[in-house]
């Protein structure tokens, strides 16, 4: 009987842990991945900095520019430590005998999966994929502005750690599971102005676990205008429309 008990609640924690991590966005999970293979001693911290003494480039727009020319390449310096292309040029060939910190090859290493987690980190934290439509760019921009992604992750599209919450983490925008906790644009909106929807915040079991979690979202009423609030909610449309 106590082995039975025993084995239910395992399989019950089992399951709860696959129910709250399932939905975990791609973004996020390269980010364990680049964390756990040691990716941030040399790009710096998130990957944002680089080491530009030693030749290594940080994950900025800036810098993927100069190093790629489109996600193909990306996937190449993972996984052969240097793109096909650069390799057949002979600056590119020199730079590399002569540079103090060579790439690592991770191919054999990485799974597919991480591989596709790493990429999507990498062009998040690079703003590769950016809306080209003025409206909506701008409701990026507004959101970086106000700080959201320094809890959403890069471009609202990380899944970071939020102790003591329902999932235990903070719901990309463009993930499966922010319908569920705003299924409207006006709960975006109640969400961004009051810091949560009047439903969730009617219901006892949402406010309990909305109540208790570590990061708390903003209630940006009286700090927004109606005009950026439109803008936010734009650029949240395109994510999901994208994605």
């Amino acid at each position: 009987m106590v082995v039975a008990g025993a084995a239910f609640a395992l399989a019950a924690g089992a399951a709860v842990s696959w129910w709250r991590s399932r939905n975990v966005s791609a973004v996020q999970r390269g980010w364990a991945v680049a964390e756990a293979r040691g990716c941030f001693g040399c790009h710096g911290p998130g990957g944002v900095t680089g080491q530009p003494d030693m030749g290594v480039p940080a994950f900025s727009r800036e810098d993927l520019e100069s190093y790629v020319k489109n996600e193909g390449e990306i996937r190449e310096w993972i996984l052969d430590g240097m793109p096909q292309r650069l390799r057949q040029e002979p600056a590119g060939a020199g730079a590399e005998e002569a540079s103090l910190t060579t790439m690592p090859a991770w191919r054999s290493i990485l799974s597919p999966r991480e591989v596709d987690d790493l990429v999507a980190y990498i062009e998040a934290v690079g703003e590769v994929d950016r809306p080209t439509e003025p409206a909506v760019e701008a409701g990026r921009v507004a959101a970086q502005r106000l700080g959201c992604f320094g809890c959403h992750g890069p471009q609202g599209r990380g899944s970071p750690p939020n102790p003591r919450s329902l999932k235990g983490y903070i719901p990309a925008w463009d993930g499966a599971d922010f319908a569920e906790l705003a299924r409207s644009d006006a709960e975006v909106k109640e969400w961004i102005v009051d810091g949560r929807p009047r439903r969730l915040g009617e219901d006892r079991v949402a406010r309990y676990f909305m109540d208790r979690q570590v990061i708390q979202m903003p209630a940006y009423r009286g700090r927004i205008t109606p005009e950026e609030v439109e803008q936010v909610l734009g650029y949240i449309r395109w994510l999901r429309r994208t994605r």
